[in-house]
């Protein structure tokens, strides 16, 4: 008995290991995105960082919504 419920508790604990990796890879990815694509069209428009903050915000956003939808699917 005490076997299985230590396999579970295990089980619990990599679950939540894994929720909270998604969680910072769907911001940081989101992130690192938008700087990216907002860095590539200041480039090719000459404005120095308008894009880029632009960019950035989007990214944050997307990230954080991706978080929001993954959270309110485990319930």
């Amino acid at each position: 008995m005490k076997n299985k419920n230590q396999r579970s508790s295990r089980r619990n604990d990599l679950a939540a290991f894994a929720l909270v990796g998604q969680v910072g890879l769907m911001i940081s990815l989101g992130t690192v995105l938008g700087i990216v694509v907002g860095l590539f069209i200041d480039s090719k428009l000459g404005s120095s960082p308008v894009a880029t903050l632009i960019g950035l915000l989007l990214g944050l956003a997307v990230g954080i919504y991706g978080v929001y939808r993954l959270v309110s699917n485990l319930e």
